[in-house]
């Protein structure tokens, strides 16, 4: 009798897929499950919405490629957002139609849990009243072996409160240190440097700076300041400075004529040196261009100028340039501490960038092979092997036996449970000789025998579920399983939808605990460093 299988779609890839590429499941005919109102079917996935849409094309898209060499494969379309009843209805056609054929194996590893749910439902319904055989439908899944998606949200989620207050402590030091800092240690220096423009002036006999533009203003009563130009003090002054310079042009006439270079325009050498500290004024980077040449040809050109004199302002001038070297070399020396401390902050900055390229490409692989992975095909007679994960079915159930409760109450709740389950397996253990516990079990015992060590394994438990609870949660209310009550007051509440009512009341609650319960209690205590130490 021929054999169809029904492979519903979600996110998974390789748990779709495996069965069929392993040849674990004989199938004469394969079809693919797929919404029959996503609006992205057929579309390129880099084409379509960010988020949920895109990561359902693309799963779809590698399910279709990997499968694509079979003759047999088609598609159906299921209201997966639908109303649980219409869903309901759908599939038990959808479960007639490929009954007519013979029989059918429906692979519900990658189905969404509300999908799921209605598979159940149908095939109860369909079986205990006598339409279809026991053995004519059977529903499959693969359990999940690893669960790289929860890894990569404890990863990301790691990643991004490092990346925030890294970023926030870098970023506040380089506000500091190219801002307030910046102007704080190079106000010196431009003081020095203003001090030298002023001492240039006097020995030239100029009556003010002459540079046009100069950003630096003394203060009413600075050294160096003049009344004006039109005394006769200054005019004095002026033609004392022009006699000067001519002077200093006949004594440099009689010697050998230097470089060009060395005899530029000392006001230039200071314009040149006041554009460097203009753009030399990042504290953070490396000094590019030294400055040190520029007031070697400023002395030189001075003492060619100045140097066979010996009053007041020509002993003004260099004992300023002298002051003005001395900044240079403390600025200089800030500049390089400043720079070699924030080597170590960009060092770990780029750690923490290589690290989110690596959480970049495990996301990527996520969508190659789906949030979880496995490898064998299981039967599923009932709910008890829900094919929800362990942490979503230990929410629903929770959220279905009890009253509408908030996310952190919940969370609370679940960690109790896994508290009392550990609890069980430490009596049990306990009974045994001790010789014979595992890792796993000496913890159990340890939570079972001292009211302490339970206390604060249930708090940490709780804490530490508070991520993945989240992602849970979002997945059960986006599949239809769990839905958000507004409260007037206080938090809103998380309750059960019926397909979550559904699912407890399909379940057999002690073979729950002792499998999805039991897993994730081991997934918990093997997530906790103080296993190790127990």
């Amino acid at each position: 009798m021929p054999t169809t299988h029904l492979s519903v779609l979600g996110l998974d890839v390789q748990r779709v897929v495996t069965p069929l590429e392993a040849a674990d499941v004989d199938a004469d005919r394969v079809r693919l499950v797929r919404d029959e109102a996503d609006p992205e079917q057929g579309r390129d996935p880099d084409d379509c919405a960010p988020g949920a849409p895109r990561a359902s094309a693309r799963a779809a898209k590698a399910v279709s490629e990997r499968l694509a060499g079979r003759e047999t494969l088609d598609e159906a379309r299921l209201p997966f957002t639908a109303s649980f009843e219409e869903l309901y209805a759908a599939t038990a056609d959808l479960l007639r139609e490929a009954a007519a054929d013979g029989d059918v194996r429906v692979n519900l590893a990658g189905a969404p849990p509300q999908v799921a749910a209605a598979f159940y439902a149908a095939r109860t319904a369909l079986v205990d009243g006598g339409e279809l055989g026991r053995g004519t439908v059977s529903l499959l899944t693969i359990p999940a072996t690893e669960r790289p998606d929860l890894d990569a949200i404890d990863d990301l989620r790691t990643l991004v409160a490092d990346v925030e207050a890294a970023s926030d402590a870098f970023a506040e030091f380089r506000r500091v240190a190219d801002g307030p800092a910046a102007a704080a240690v190079a106000r010196p220096l431009r003081i020095a440097l203003s001090d030298l423009r002023d001492a240039l002036a006097e020995a030239s006999g100029e009556s003010r700076p002459s540079r046009p533009n100069s950003r630096v203003r003394r203060p009413a009563g600075a050294r160096g300041a003049r009344s004006g130009g039109d005394s006769p003090l200054g005019a004095m002054s002026s033609y004392v400075g022009r006699a000067r310079e001519q002077l200093a042009d006949l004594v440099e006439s009689e010697a050998p004529r230097p470089d060009p270079e060395d005899t530029r325009d000392p006001n230039a050498v200071l314009d040149a040196l006041d554009e460097w500290l203009d753009t030399e004024s990042r504290l953070l980077a490396s000094v590019e261009d030294d400055p040190h040449e520029l007031v070697a040809r400023f002395r030189t050109s001075c003492e060619a100028r100045f140097g066979k004199f010996e009053d007041r302002a020509t002993i003004e001038l260099f004992e300023s340039l002298d002051r003005f070297e001395a900044h240079l070399d403390a600025y200089l020396d800030a500049r390089s501490q400043l720079s070699a401390a924030a080597g170590p902050v960009a060092e770990r900055t780029a750690d923490l960038s290589e690290r989110a390229t690596a959480a970049a490409t495990t996301l990527s692989e996520l969508d190659d092979s789906g949030p979880a992975t496995g490898e064998s095909a299981l039967e599923l007679d009932a709910h008890a092997l829900s094919p929800l994960g362990d942490l979503e079915a230990a929410v629903l159930s929770v959220l279905a036996t009890g009253p509408p409760r908030s996310r952190p109450r919940a969370r609370r709740a679940v960690a109790a449970e896994l508290r009392e389950r550990a609890e069980h397996h430490g009596i049990v253990a306990g009974a045994r000789d001790e010789e014979t516990w595992s890792a796993f079990d000496s913890f159990c015992v340890g939570v079972a025998r001292d009211s302490v060590t339970g206390d604060r394994f249930e708090k940490r438990l709780s804490n530490a579920l508070a991520p993945r609870l989240d992602v849970a949660v979002e997945g059960l209310a986006a599949n239809g399983f769990v839905a958000t009550r507004e409260r007037e007051r206080g938090r809103d509440a998380l309750e059960p939808t019926d397909a979550g009512r559904l699912w407890a009341s399909t379940t057999d609650w002690e073979s729950f605990r002792e499998t999805v319960v039991d897993d994730l209690l081991r997934d918990c205590v093997e997530r906790d460093e103080g296993v190790a130490d127990a």
